[in-house]
């Protein structure tokens, strides 16, 4: 799956293969494109190297079946020597030269056509890896024709012929434009078969033109990035750095003008994505969009010192500079900058934790090479830090020594580590690659997919029931017929009727329970709205359809049973009553949609939506939590528009531009045809693309009201709501419930609020005294353990038993314990759940002790085996957990001895 534009000729594609038409057989457009994943991939490279980015504009000319490559290539040449002035003796062609594996000559009728205008030196050869253009794996293809252009010295070109200098990775000679002459359609058994018709897709980077046309070498000198890079020296507090090109000497500035170069080319390629509906998540597009992020952010982290949030503070800049060719970026500024800063402030609470992590597992690596292997084993064993890496990160292997070993004497980083780094700390596993090969090292990617994939696995076994449902949907055994989707929707006809007479069967699957009619009622579950129930009479024989799906070009009626035969005439009927019920949620989730819009701003997005019988699901794109003031003033405007009981206006066919110029939302991510139909309810409120079924006037509606509001992803809110009789049943039953607690306050003449707010400041009273008599109870054992402290080898030791308490009281406890020990003491406390299923400790030690190598964290990881379980902590104070309770009486009775056995010095007795 394409995630994003990658290249121009990505909306194009269906043209190429013969399947989709215009009214146009050229064109010259310009086009947003992000490489950051998948075959066309530049992440590694930018900020690394002066000319590589993540975002970048790609500018092109099109042939749908008209000019060839004759004609291209006479455009190219006229436009860059002609028009622009740029010097032919520094330009070189490169042409396919051809692949035994394709089945493919070399190129020579390019070729010839170049030497028309080039010396034969400076019209070159190249394999398929550079001159023969693919999208994927497989679709439109074809060979290609690069033009480059060298723009070193003159001194260094009489050195070096550029055409030695081609395709050789210098940021120097570069590539310019690329001439895509599309021919053939890759198969998947890597075969080629020719088009119908020939094309021509060419592609020029805005940003390596502007570099060109103004004199510059690199990319980052031109006025697209200058400003960004100067904002990013401006806010970093390193002193020494005023500009991308004023560092101090003293400074390593190769690696801080890269930190610079990645922050300002992810920002920018953030700022659009979010701009353009993709916020960064889990999944998809949005865990690209959060890798970048992330990435930026560590980079700024490490590099420039940049600790809090950053890359929010730059997107002002970045609208400075995109902002007239893309508006959308002013217009969801604020979004788009709340919706960064959430972002980092989240990574940020993992980062310096995943760091040192990282940094400490290098220096583990490290240690295993050294030539004392005996000591270096031993060493680790005793290590409680690593003890406790190794049994987060080697959850189910019983020898994780051995198993860290194995992979670190190979100098890498092992798979669980850039495991537990990406499940916990929230590093994107290119990240952690990034870091090792700073170190020198590599990641153990075999064991880190085999944990994704055991992960993936896991996740969809929680899932497996719903996985179940949904395919029950893909039977095997439906006829298929050769129509595509377009004719489905004319099959379908229940925006006019909800019962159809005279309809026959054309498909059915038994074991799948579906059947499938030449035209119906029933609308197919689609577009966030559940699909229809009803039942189909088979001669007299009726038969309940329990749900309605579409698959391919069918609409499948889920059917409770087979009737006897399935020749007769059918009569479809839809549950008219639940229906209208949809219907009232739909509408009003389009009017949701524009008060959201209306009153917290543009950069709502719808990003979900569940429109059925009984409630109304509505995701969308906010930054932060809807205040209820909002929310009620959402809640208002719907009804507003209920009670204007506007009438729907409804068209089929309408021309997509021009449905987006009337102003109608589109559904980022949706795929639309050349025609839509468009749901309005007033021109100036609610316009959208929509495919659904809704009421013939907001009247219809009756109620609405707003249910609740939380969030299910970074940026993204959800709400939930009713509509008509569900809305009624909601405020009846919240009637009879504060009716109920008005009952409670018999003889009370106030406002049942306020009786309801006394009583629960009373409960909050009392509850604040009995944990007031759980402190002191607790002091007092305290007092008990600290009057029963006895001393050992000159060292006090306080240990026992603290009941009626849990480990985070425990853990406030050892705290207090340890601020009232006397120098030179060693304090153990232990207690068991409420439930008693599991027990706890811990140790405390005194500073002076500390400078004598007495451990806290020793202690507790020593004790904890005696409880069936592990802890770990710092030196001054550390903490245990086992599930054996029934040892925690011996364990206590066993610590006065283990804390003598570490203290050194004389024994005595």
């Amino acid at each position: 799956m394409l995630l994003f534009i990658n290249s121009g000729m990505a909306q194009f594609k269906e043209i190429f293969l013969g399947e989709e038409t215009r009214s146009y057989v050229r064109a010259a457009d310009t086009q947003k494109c992000l490489r950051v994943s998948g075959k066309h991939n530049d992440l590694e490279e930018v900020g690394h190297d002066t000319y590589h980015h993540t975002f970048f504009e790609m500018l092109g000319n099109w042939s749908f079946g008209d000019y060839f490559k004759k004609e291209a290539i006479d455009l190219a040449w006229e436009l860059l020597v002609k028009r622009w002035g740029l010097p032919a003796d520094r330009l070189y062609a490169t042409v396919h030269a051809g692949d035994v594996d394709l089945g493919l000559p070399s190129d020579e009728e390019a070729a010839d056509l170049w030497r028309r205008y080039l010396p034969r030196e400076h019209v070159l050869y190249g394999n398929s890896k550079d001159n023969f253009w693919m999208m994927g794996e497989t679709g439109p293809c074809g060979p290609c024709s690069e033009i480059h252009i060298d723009l070193r010295s003159d001194e260094q070109r009489e050195q070096i012929p550029g055409s030695e200098c081609v395709n050789k990775d210098l940021s120097t000679v570069i590539e310019l434009w690329n001439l895509v002459f599309i021919q053939y359609n890759a198969q998947a058994d890597h075969g080629l078969v020719p088009l119908a018709e020939r094309h021509v897709d060419t592609g020029m980077g805005l940003e390596r033109l502007a570099a060109i046309m103004q004199g510059k070498i690199s990319t980052y000198d031109t006025d697209a990035f200058s400003e960004l890079l100067n904002e990013v020296a401006r806010i970093t507090p390193i002193a020494g750095i005023r500009g991308y090109d004023d560092i101090a000497p003293t400074l390593d500035s190769d690696s801080i003008r890269i930190a610079m170069r990645v922050v300002v080319d992810h920002i920018r390629a953030i700022a659009v994505a979010i701009a353009d509906g993709v916020t960064p998540g889990n999944v998809g597009r949005g865990y690209v969009i959060r890798r970048i992020l992330r990435r930026a952010v560590r980079y700024g982290y490490t590099t420039l010192d940049l600790k809090e949030p950053f890359l929010c503070r730059l997107v002002p800049a970045v609208i400075k500079s995109l902002g007239e060719v893309s508006p959308n970026l002013a217009e969801k500024s604020a979004f788009i900058t709340e919706s960064i800063r959430g972002e980092e402030r989240a990574f940020l609470r993992t980062l310096g934790r995943g760091l040192k992590l990282f940094d400490s597992v290098c220096a583990y690596v490290d240690k295993l090479s050294s030539s004392n292997w005996e000591d270096c084993i031993k060493g680790l064993r005793e290590d409680v830090f690593f003890q406790d890496l190794l049994k987060k990160a080697y959850t189910t292997d019983t020898d994780r020594l051995q198993s860290f070993i194995s992979i670190a004497r190979l100098s890498r980083i092992p798979g669980e580590i850039a495991f537990l780094l990406h499940d916990t700390y929230g590093f994107p596993v290119d990240l952690t690659q990034l870091m090792a090969r700073e170190h020198g090292r590599h990641v153990d990617m075999p064991r880190f997919e085999e944990l994704m994939a055991e992960q993936k696995h896991r996740a969809r076994l929680q899932i497996g029931s719903t996985i179940e449902a949904v395919s029950r949907f893909k039977p095997d055994g439906v006829i298929r017929t050769k129509q595509k989707q377009s004719t489905a929707k004319k099959r379908f006809v229940g925006y006019e009727v909800t019962t159809l007479e005279g309809a026959r069967v054309t498909g059915s699957d038994v074991d799948a329970g579906v059947i499938v009619l030449d035209s119906t009622p029933f609308y197919a579950e689609r577009g966030g709205q559940v699909g229809d129930t009803g039942t189909l009479n088979f001669d007299g024989e009726v038969i309940p359809v329990i749900d309605t799906q579409v698959w391919q070009d069918q609409i499948l009626h889920k059917v409770e049973r087979f009737p006897s035969s399935l020749e007769c005439e059918v009569i479809a009927s839809v549950d008219q009553e639940r229906r209208q019920r949809i219907a009232k949620h739909h509408t009003a989730t389009h009017l949701m949609h524009s008060a959201l819009k209306e009153t917290l701003g543009p950069g709502v997005e719808q990003k979900g939506s569940l429109v059925a019988a009984g409630h109304l699901r509505f995701d969308f794109s906010h930054y932060e939590r809807v205040s209820p003031e909002d929310l009620r003033h959402v809640q208002d405007r719907v009804n507003e528009q209920v009670q204007r009981n506007i009438v729907a206006e409804i068209e089929d066919d309408v021309p997509y531009k021009e449905a987006l110029a009337r102003g109608a939302t589109a559904l980022f991510g949706e795929k639309y045809g050349d025609f839509v139909r468009v749901v309005t309810f007033d021109p100036d409120f609610s316009v959208e693309l929509c495919g659904g079924t809704h009421v013939g006037a907001t009247g219809e509606i009756g109620l609405f009201l707003l249910q609740s509001e939380g969030s299910v992803a970074a940026g993204i809110r959800r709400v939930e709501a009713v509509t008509g009789i569900d809305a009624v049943d909601l405020v009846t039953q919240e009637r009879e419930m504060l009716t109920r607690t008005r009952r409670q306050f018999k003889g009370s003449k106030r406002p049942v609020e306020e009786s309801v707010a006394e009583l629960l400041e009373t409960n909050r009273s009392l509850q604040k005294e009995l944990e007031q008599l759980r402190h002191a109870r607790l002091a007092v054992q305290v007092d008990r353990l600290l009057d029963n402290a006895f001393v050992l080898n000159e060292v006090n030791v306080v240990a026992g038993r603290i009941d009626d308490t849990d480990m985070a009281m425990l853990r406030s406890l050892g705290l207090k314990l340890r601020l009232r020990l006397s120098p030179s003491s060693v304090g153990v406390i232990g207690t068991c759940d409420p439930g008693g299923q599991k027990a706890y400790l811990v140790a405390v030690v005194t500073d002076d002790l500390l400078r004598k190598g007495v451990d806290a964290g020793a202690i507790v990881n020593q004790l904890a085996r005696q409880i069936g379980g592990g802890g770990g902590g710092k030196p001054d104070f550390a903490t245990a957990g086992g599930r054996r309770p029934e040892n925690l009486d011996t364990a206590l009775r066993n610590a006065p001895e283990l804390i003598y056995d570490m203290v050194p010095g004389p024994r005595l007795t």
